[in-house]
């Protein structure tokens, strides 16, 4: 089992298996089908597809539809890597994924406060680095991708504010180690590489900070 699958935990690990392949063997009408395909997307993301910061899950709801279908295709190709996720999307058509995308696109999930605070210092390096970047270690400013405060920016690039700092770092932490590898032109891989883990706590704690509803 690899380690995204570790983070979510054995148990859940297994339903969403077991649901992905009822999902590959199809439930009948269109309607029972679309139900059973976002079966296991709540397991984790939550029924409004809020996320679950302790296991490193994103909060999904608002992200834009071009951006959602991407990585379930992804994951389906094997461009990017899950256990859970590539089994869940490789079960789905691509009209299904679509469906899916869609839908998580069209919700609203409510801001969770972080569990952990981040020290003033943290707060005013990750402003740093989203407002201006650091010239010394070449890392150019988040929000110039992310959009203004890192709400994102359709067609390009995901949302960061609100997210949990738990899967901001661990996402960050997937860029440097080259788990993760479907970024365009490998730009995240060369940000994410020059950061340390200071910097990581830092920007993963001042985007979560941020109060961002996504619709």
């Amino acid at each position: 089992m690899n380690a995204g699958a570790r983070r979510f935990g054995p148990v859940i690990v297994a339903s969403v298996l077991i649901a992905a392949a009822q999902v590959a063997r199809g439930a009948g009408a269109p309607a029972a089908q679309s139900d059973a395909a976002i079966a296991p997307c709540q397991a984790c993301h939550g029924a409004h597809g809020e996320g679950m910061a302790a296991a490193h899950v994103p909060r999904i709801a608002g992200q834009t539809a071009d951006y959602l279908k991407k990585q379930l295709d992804d994951y389906a190709n094997g461009t990017r890597d899950n256990l859970v996720m590539s089994n869940f999307a490789k079960a789905l058509s691509d009209q299904q994924r679509s469906t899916l995308a869609a839908r998580y696109a069209a919700m609203s999930a409510p801001f969770i406060a972080q569990t952990g605070v981040p020290s003033a210092a943290q707060l005013a390096r990750g402003h740093q680095l989203a407002f201006q970047g650091d010239e010394i270690v070449h890392v150019q400013a988040c929000n110039n991708c992310h959009g203004p405060d890192g709400i994102g920016v359709p067609q390009s690039a995901p949302y960061l504010a609100g997210q949990s700092a738990e899967y901001l770092a661990s996402a960050i932490k997937a860029w440097q180690q080259g788990t993760r590898k479907n970024d365009a032109g490998q730009l995240m891989r060369t940000v994410a590489g020059r950061l340390n883990d200071s910097d990581t706590a830092a920007i993963a704690g001042y985007y979560a900070s941020l109060r961002f509803t996504a619709h």
